[in-house]
């Protein structure tokens, strides 16, 4: 079994309840199709008003007019301030994940976050859980640009083959593989908790019921 260093864990969807809800619930309420937000935002690429606003390139009033105006382009009118903020109120952590990354960190494993984000979180208390804070509007880079993860893995002081990424999207975590990293996508988080620790060690902490 590989001997595992380091734990990068995203934050919307792993460490924070899934903004993928709120985001549906937005499309219903609206009467859109399903899958319509990611469908304007993976339109409109890496120079769209999404991606430029999670590298902090536009601040929120401009990406406000610029994304409204990529989903009128599309034929949709939307609120798009009361969508950003539907997906802000998913930011509730989920106390059996943080329970294990404390788990995890005091066995002397370094954990990392690495969130794609539109404005800066290192002063929030999640972030005292940590040993390394990555955020996308901060390093002017987002997941799933390989440079994001490399500046993780260094600051780390980690090898990608003995690190293991637990994030809720695939693409994020094609990137992670391709470096060498474990992977797992995370959507019960009772069983990616469980995944971490048997990847880690079956006789831990958490397995010992301290979760």
């Amino acid at each position: 079994m590989i001997a595992v260093s380091g734990v990068i864990f995203d934050l919307g969807g792993v460490v924070f309840e899934s903004p993928i809800r709120r985001i549906a619930a937005f499309e219903e309420d609206a009467g859109l199709p399903s899958q319509t937000v990611a469908r304007i935002i993976r339109s409109n690429g890496e120079n769209g008003s999404w991606h430029r606003l999670e590298r902090g390139e536009i601040d929120r009033d401009r990406f406000f007019d610029a994304f409204g105006a990529e989903f009128r382009a599309a034929g949709v009118k939307v609120d798009v301030r009361r969508l950003l903020e539907g997906i802000e109120s998913a930011l509730v952590v989920r106390p059996s994940m943080l329970a294990a990354i404390d788990t995890v960190r005091r066995s002397g494993i370094t954990v990392a976050a690495l969130t794609n984000n539109w404005s800066p979180m290192s002063g929030l208390p999640v972030a005292q859980h940590f040993d390394v804070f990555v955020e996308s509007f901060v390093e002017g880079c987002r997941k799933p640009d390989p440079d994001i993860y490399l500046r993780t893995l260094e600051r780390m002081g980690t090898e990608p083959e003995h690190t293991a990424m637990l994030d809720d999207l695939g693409e994020n975590l094609k990137t992670a593989r391709s470096l060498g990293m474990l992977t797992h996508k995370v959507g019960d988080p009772a069983e990616a908790i469980r995944w971490l620790f048997a990847l880690l060690e079956p006789t831990s902490a958490v397995e010992r019921g301290t979760s």
